[in-house]
């Protein structure tokens, strides 16, 4: 992706008090470093895509006709998709060599990002293997496979495949589950020091995520917070990065993480 715009500036602002949340919640975290950044106008931002992300909102476009694979206003896809699933790299942050999109749905965060990052090897996981299918026929239709690749697959029954387990630098997930189970879900995928993506609308969830870090050796590492254009709430990233290996009961079986989370 070209350079972060000039009208793009980081500011430090300050994580609440978590001691007085929860006192556990301190034993799994580094101290994280939080950011505010100012996204670019949606022109701006336009003029830096690759034209393979806007050829992904033409095919989600088409394939919507048939297929019921978002709620969102065409109108709105440019900066609730798009911009939304780039925010992390608009904030200056590194996606690796190689990722994997838990839940992905019709492609986000994912697709843009590993569409925008020429060099950078993923794979998008959905369990409707219908949606799966056809994203995987725009990846092949466009020369991105197998640089890229979707799979029909569960969550927690890919965590065990030894292609993907303890492989991956980064995880993405944005809008699937609570925090503490996005930590059983997407933990076992990562290499150590590798970082698990969480697009949330609120910080607020940290305060259940400290039993889930224990288990899973985990902590938080960093937060980015934006707002995108045209609304008023802010949103945010958290980084939760690995410091160990996952111990080899988790992921539970499907359905188990949802049902009793880690908290």
């Amino acid at each position: 992706m070209p350079g972060i715009p000039d009208d793009l500036r980081l500011s430090p602002i300050s994580l609440p008090d978590y001691a007085e949340i929860d006192p556990a919640y301190n034993v799994t975290m580094s101290e994280p470093s939080i950011h505010r950044i100012n996204l670019p106008s949606v022109e701006a931002f336009r003029e830096q895509l690759s034209p393979l992300v806007l050829a992904h909102l033409e095919w989600l476009e088409e394939e919507s006709r048939r297929h019921n694979l978002t709620r969102v206003p065409r109108e709105d896809w440019l900066v609730r998709h798009v911009m939304d699933s780039l925010a992390p790299a608009l904030g200056g942050w590194e996606i690796g060599d190689t990722f994997v999109d838990i839940g992905t749905g019709p492609g986000f965060p994912g697709m843009p990002l590993g569409l925008q990052n020429e060099r950078a090897l993923f794979a998008l996981i959905e369990s409707k293997k219908k949606v799966a299918n056809i994203l995987q026929d725009f990846l092949i239709q466009n020369e991105i496979h197998p640089r890229g690749v979707a799979l029909g697959e569960r969550i927690e029954d890919l965590a065990r495949d030894p292609n993907h387990r303890e492989k991956h630098d980064r995880v993405v997930t944005r809008a699937l589950s609570a925090l503490p189970v996005l930590v059983e879900l997407g933990m076992p995928y990562l290499k150590k020091k590798g970082e698990l993506w969480c697009w949330k609308s609120s910080i607020s969830e940290l305060n259940d995520v400290g039993k889930a870090l224990q288990e899973l050796n985990g902590c938080v590492s960093r937060v980015l917070e934006y707002q995108l254009p045209g609304e008023d709430a802010p949103r945010f990233i958290i980084a939760l990065q690995k410091m160990g290996e996952t111990p080899e009961k988790y992921p539970r079986r499907v359905g188990i993480p949802q049902k009793k989370p880690l908290i």
